[in-house]
């Protein structure tokens, strides 16, 4: 089996889902009050998990009883790959269908007149103990235990005994190749979803593209008015976290008259940035920003501060308290002649700015 199917497939679909900045997490998180994001990532899962085992199956064994459990294992993993495509055609493509209902193309000597998904469920069924109903009478069936079949067209053979007296058993042959290529086609099936997922995220994009962000002269309300399109632009971790960033800083009251020249210098520089934000979310493309540099100036300070710098942040953007903050701060004093004179009364919007200022020097 694992020369004919490998997992690049389901994990070439899996990297489609999580691209696209989260595209179909933002879009299929809660639809109506539905989580359709659980469901894709459980058939994501299902179909990698029975894949990978069909492509360690090693040969059938000869002896039948080992060969009839192989041949349940591999009937079991189909079945998975099968319905985990049938979930995903139904979020994607149609809600209302099943796909390739009504085709006949894989199984001969069918004993009843069904398409390819429900005969298939009844070869499941047939053989994996389970009662089968096949609608050919109002009796219910009971497979038998698997043999060697007596067709050449067949691997195993049952017989499936009715719950009536003196009613005739019915006789159901297994082909693995027919198995497999039942198994192939809906497999491949991921291609279509996939091109569908595709054309779902162009079609997000141009819709959003033709509605303009508004543009204020207010740099504050213009960040605001950023954050809440991010948000419905995808939202975007990293967008999110810039914007957060830039607002915390343009919203910082520096009082100290030698710092506030050196802050509206920085603001000013900074509009680049606002700038390029503000055109990529128009045109949805959400990629790393050019002017990211500007919001994360670096000197020589950047070393020297460098296990001072990343407790700072993880508590001035977290929520839990650092007792060693003082400490931080007195190591930005020190490295910079108090120049800024960092303070921990100060609010954290200014303990930012004046950060930020400190190793642009």
């Amino acid at each position: 089996m694992s020369r004919i199917i490998t997992d690049e497939k389901i994990s070439d679909f899996r990297d489609l889902i999580n691209s696209n900045s989260g595209f179909i997490f933002h879009t299929y998180r809660n639809i109506d009050g539905k989580n359709y994001w659980n469901l894709i990532c459980s058939c994501m899962d299902w179909i990698t998990v029975s894949i990978r085992h069909l492509q360690s199956t090693p040969e059938f064994d000869k002896n039948i009883d080992v060969r009839v459990m192989q041949m349940f294992s591999l009937i079991s993993s189909i079945d998975l790959v099968y319905e985990a495509i049938t979930q995903l055609h139904r979020v994607f493509i149609n809600s209302d269908s099943i796909p390739f209902t009504g085709e006949k193309e894989f199984f001969t000597d069918r004993i009843i007149d069904q398409d390819d998904n429900l005969y298939f469920k009844s070869i499941r069924a047939s053989f994996g103990a389970h009662p089968v109903n096949l609608n050919h009478s109002s009796s219910k069936r009971f497979a038998s235990w698997p043999f060697d079949s007596y067709m050449n067209s067949g691997d195993l053979t049952v017989h499936l005994y009715s719950n009536k007296v003196d009613e005739d058993d019915l006789v159901m042959n297994l082909n693995s190749t027919e198995l497999k290529n039942f198994l192939i086609k809906r497999y491949n099936y991921l291609d279509v979803v996939s091109e569908r997922i595709t054309h779902l995220f162009e079609e997000f994009k141009n819709n959003l593209r033709k509605q303009p962000i508004e543009i204020n002269s207010d740099t504050v309300k213009q960040l605001y008015i950023l954050k809440s399109e991010s948000e419905r632009r995808l939202d975007n971790d990293y967008y999110r976290g810039e914007i957060d960033e830039l607002i915390m800083i343009f919203e910082a009251d520096v009082k100290n008259p030698e710092l506030s020249i050196l802050a509206s210098k920085y603001k000013i520089s900074l509009k680049a940035l606002i700038e390029e934000i503000h055109s990529n979310l128009q045109n949805m493309n959400i990629v790393d920003l050019e002017n990211d540099e500007l919001l994360n100036p670096k000197s020589n300070l950047t070393s020297e501060l460098s296990y001072e710098l990343g407790k700072f942040y993880s508590w001035i953007y977290g929520d839990r308290y650092d007792p060693l903050i003082n400490f931080y701060l007195e190591r930005f004093n020190k490295a910079t002649d108090f120049k800024f004179m960092f303070d921990i009364d100060d609010s954290d919007n200014l303990l930012l700015i004046k950060t930020k200022l400190m190793l642009l020097e």
